[in-house]
């Protein structure tokens, strides 16, 4: 007689799901996030919305269970820094975390201020921008930054980034802090270099504080003591959002029970179906939108296409289950 053996911890226990926001600590990895929260709330479907670098602190989305399929939305986003940069110092990770490369007497016959204020005005636009070595882009495969701890230097393929606004220039040289509005694909590490090479003197970056990632910003962000104590005390419904937080700032539309069953089975939806968007929420062909069911909440991304007999065309189908 077989003895039926009962299902491990994890296979009964309800799995979380959504999103939270984390405020980094410094000299932390986003992996090492990452790895803490999977420990946190037991269960392995846990992952980070765009690399944060070590020395960088403040807004970490961190996306749990069905959330995941979501992550990569967050990693297009706009994001806001406010960031310290030293000059005359050069460094090879570009920022105080690596080796100083070469020192540069700042002339105090020079107007430095000046200088920096028309090169910080120059920021803003659209630029080319080589990614650091030390960066988590793979070239042939692998992470450069493994190829530079090896003391590799490879070709690197510049890239368009955008800045939007530099704003709130404080200057106490040889320091310089900014807020910084840019684009994704941004390597602010590489903008405190590229002002320092263009000033003559080298800079490298000292501090990084992430502001906002898209619609996330810093004053919903929770430390990872603040997340240990919740979950210690049975609080996690009060850090974890909802699984479509990352993307509220999208147009949304409800439709029926019987459309959400469809969808559900790949059935992109009919026009008789599709309901006229929510006031203040109408967006052009190729707008992603959420959808959501009667009864069952948030459940699919949805890209507008404009066509008069299937006006949207399902893009990612995010929870199979009613809430």
């Amino acid at each position: 007689m077989k003895t039926l053996l009962s299902p491990p911890p994890e296979a009964t226990r309800t799995q979380p799901s959504g999103v939270l926001v984390i405020d980094k600590p410094r000299d932390w990895t986003s992996h090492d996030v990452v790895m803490k929260v999977r420990r946190l709330l037991h269960t392995r479907k846990v992952g980070h919305t765009g690399t944060l670098d070590p020395l960088g602190t403040g807004v970490l989305p961190i996306c749990v269970g069905d959330a995941t399929k979501l992550a990569g939305l967050a990693q297009a986003a706009d994001k806001e820094y406010r960031m310290t940069m030293r000059l005359g110092v050069a460094t090879d990770t570009q920022d105080s975390m690596g080796q100083v490369l070469a020192t540069v007497p700042m002339d105090p016959a020079v107007d430095w201020e000046g200088r920096l204020r028309e090169e910080l005005d120059a920021l803003v636009g659209t630029h080319w921008q080589t990614p650091p070595m030390y960066a988590a882009v793979k070239v042939g495969g692998e992470p450069l930054y493994r190829k530079a701890r090896r003391g590799e230097t490879v070709e690197r393929a510049p890239r368009r980034v955008t800045i939007y606004a530099v704003r709130e220039v404080e200057i106490d040289l040889p320091d310089v802090t900014f807020t910084l509005a840019c684009a994704k694909g941004t390597y602010v590490r590489t903008v405190a270099a590229d002002l320092g090479e263009a000033l003559g003197v080298g800079a490298h970056l000292t501090a990084l504080r992430r502001l906002s990632c898209g619609p996330i910003t810093l004053a919903e962000a929770v430390t990872v003591e603040a997340l240990e104590a919740a979950v210690r005390e049975g609080r996690t419904d009060e850090v974890l959002h909802p699984d479509d937080h990352l993307i509220r700032d999208m147009p949304r539309v409800t439709v029926s029970e019987y459309t959400a069953r469809r969808m559900l089975q790949g059935i992109s939806p009919h026009v008789s179906e599709w309901p006229p968007a929510e006031p203040g929420a109408e967006a052009a062909p190729g707008a992603l939108c959420r959808v959501y069911g009667e009864r069952r909440g948030f459940f699919a991304l949805v890209e507008l296409t404009g066509e008069p007999v299937h006006p949207a065309r399902i893009r990612r189908i995010v929870k199979t289950r009613a809430a």
